[in-house]
């Protein structure tokens, strides 16, 4: 088993880890970041791709914290085209959460760039920009906490406020040296020992989560902006929670074994990546499917575009019609009205509130790649 521990002053960043048990799960990980470099995609659908993976970190980040917006509610806010009032707390979670990750991926792009405390405090300041100035946005705690989950549920004990400062600090120092460490464990053991310090009263989830993903995108594991991460660890829930729990313990202490949690995060990264490729190729099946309707005369040709669309968008509004396609808006009333009675759509709605998720011959097409979650593109009532 490898103790990775840096000292700085008497000061040290130190884990346990069993590298070697690790390294199929690391084997994996690499495989995968090879086959997203070089996935041959349609640029168009590649951009959609990218667009679908950012809503999800946004939504899946936020949502592992208790917010309640739904992925449509979400992709409405972050396009400023929110159809109704949304929980103001939820709201500025979200556009909190979306600054905090433009900076980090930003930053990620720039090696000029240090990752030290004053770059993690601006992110944190982000994470809870304009909300309550109790969260003392960007400063360490002053009192003692417990992380716990959204139910109340309590994983574990931190650390002294006093040891904050010189805990992070150590972190930071770390994070400065290379140590000859695989990309991915570089940025599981950041995650884990930002979640373990716990140095701010709130919004640590986000911050490590964000933390792990800028190391990630400066490594070179991007995935080329397909993979969504953070809506993984969401799904994977309780099992993310209980990975920390095994490394951390109850309480924490510097020594601990960061193997469990550095394998969970390794298997997220190629469970993640396995989705979108099981999108990636029902994808393809759509397409046959739709293009036997547009040949046939049944749908508008329009149609095999928008409902690509709205295969990986999860659902499609008409302004997305139009956008994707040129068409008038008569146009793109009748078209939309094909696609719900060929079962393509179903319209959710009225007038300008209206939009449309995914119909039976959407939904029929096999392997998505992911566990099923009811609450994905359900706007509240």
């Amino acid at each position: 088993m490898a103790r990775y521990s840096v000292i700085h002053e008497g000061m040290a960043l130190d884990t346990r880890l069993d590298t070697a048990s690790l390294r199929p799960a690391l084997d994996g990980a690499e495989r995968r970041r090879w086959l997203f470099e070089n996935l041959p995609l349609d640029p168009v659908h590649r951009d959609w791709l990218r667009q679908r993976a950012w809503v999800r970190t946004v939504h899946g980040t936020t949502r592992i914290e208790g917010n309640t917006l739904s992925d449509l509610e979400v992709e409405q806010l972050l396009e400023g085209a929110a159809g109704r009032t949304l929980p103001r707390k939820d709201a500025l979670e979200v556009l909190g959460t979306r600054s905090a990750l433009e900076l980090a991926d930003e930053i990620a792009r720039n090696p000029q760039v240090a990752v030290d405390q004053a770059t993690i405090r601006e992110i944190h300041r982000r994470v809870l920009d304009g909300q309550s100035p109790l969260l003392t946005p960007g400063e360490y705690r002053r009192g003692e906490n417990r992380v716990g989950t959204p139910t109340g549920e309590i994983i574990f004990t931190t650390p002294p406020s006093g040891d904050v400062p010189e805990l992070m600090r150590a972190l930071a120092e770390w994070l400065a040296v290379d140590h000859g460490i695989p990309v991915p464990i570089r940025a599981a053991l950041a995650h884990l020992e930002f979640v373990a310090i716990h140095p701010f009263n709130d919004g640590n989830g986000r911050t490590a989560r964000i933390l792990s993903r800028l190391l990630l995108i400066r490594g070179g594991y991007a995935l080329d902006g397909l993979v969504s991460l953070d809506a993984w660890f969401d799904i994977m829930r309780s099992d993310y929670f209980a990975a920390i729990r095994a490394s951390i313990g109850r309480s924490y202490v510097p020594g601990y074994d960061a193997t469990p949690f550095a394998g969970f995060f390794l298997a997220a990264i190629s469970g993640a990546a396995d989705h979108v490729l099981a999108r990636i190729r029902a994808m393809g099946e759509i397409q046959i499917k739709v293009r036997r309707d547009v040949i046939s005369g049944t749908l508008p040709p329009a149609m095999f575009d928008a409902l690509v669309y709205a295969w990986i968008s999860r659902s499609l509004r008409a302004a997305d019609y139009r956008r994707i396609t040129g068409r008038t808006a008569p146009s793109t009333t009748r078209d939309l009205g094909a696609a719900v009675s060929l079962c393509y759509l179903i319209a959710e709605g009225v007038s300008r509130d209206r939009w449309y998720r995914l119909g039976p011959r959407l939904l029929e097409t096999p392997a998505t790649g992911e566990p099923a979650d009811p609450r994905e593109s359900t706007p509240r009532a």
